[in-house]
């Protein structure tokens, strides 16, 4: 009839938001290139120093291209559209971030990290917790990106199989080529996965939590207000 205002869909459409062939060889591109840029930028020289510039910057340029070539937004993608994911995301990497650095001091305190990693550093200062902050940010971002895609239908599946991704990069990237700590970062010691990827789990469900709670709640800080607006002017 004349004059209905037909409300939107709540649901994604499937079909205009899955991960093409495209876009997925270009995010595999930027992870390898920000892998590899941020190699550079740790060691010494003016040309490494150049050469991760540049890197990064093709790294930002390859994921400003997967982003772009989607269907995104509210009407596509339902209420929590990736806008609100990246939000969402953000927010829950900053609090997870927070945490992490107090199970860091509480291990610490408690003499658990003397026992199964004596070599990790367990006193943070002011500028390690800004660290934190800003990896917990990158974190969050690439875990509201692909919300979507990560398999399970509770957010605590979800974090723990990005915790997973997570304590990879930390056991076979960070501690071998950034802090020269062996395969697995055993030169902090023999138990030093365990605690990687037990805080890392942790953590990383703290982060799934927010974004969840973003999906539940009637609130939503970005998509309720366009997918109600959107519906009104139809």
């Amino acid at each position: 009839m004349q004059g209905e205002t037909k409300a939107a869909d709540p649901r994604p459409n499937s079909r205009t938001t899955g991960f093409d062939g495209t876009r997925a060889t270009l995010l595999v591109v930027t992870i390898v290139l920000a892998l590899a840029g941020a190699r550079l930028l740790a060691m010494d020289g003016r040309s490494a120093i150049t050469g991760g510039v540049l890197i990064l910057i093709a790294a930002l340029a390859a994921e400003a291209v997967a982003l772009g070539s989607g269907a995104w937004g509210p009407g596509v993608e339902g209420d929590l559209d990736l806008s609100s994911r990246l939000g969402l995301g953000v927010l829950g990497g900053i609090l997870a971030a927070l945490v992490h650095g107090l199970l860091t001091l509480l291990a610490g305190w408690t003499g658990i990290a003397a026992l199964l990693a004596p070599g990790l550093e367990m006193q943070l200062s002011a500028a390690d917790w800004g660290v934190r902050v800003l990896h917990g940010v990158a974190w969050g971002f690439l875990l509201g990106f692909t919300w979507r895609w990560l398999p399970g239908s509770d957010f605590v599946t979800k974090g723990l199989l990005a915790s997973v991704i997570l304590s990879l990069y930390v056991l076979l990237v960070r501690y071998p080529f950034f802090e020269s700590a062996g395969f697995l970062g055993i030169e902090f010691g023999a138990l030093t996965p365990l605690l990687v990827v037990f805080g890392n789990a942790l953590v990383a469900v703290v982060a799934a939590g927010v974004i969840a709670w973003g999906a539940r709640s009637p609130d939503r800080p970005v998509s309720q207000p366009l997918v109600t607006g959107t519906a009104a002017t139809r």
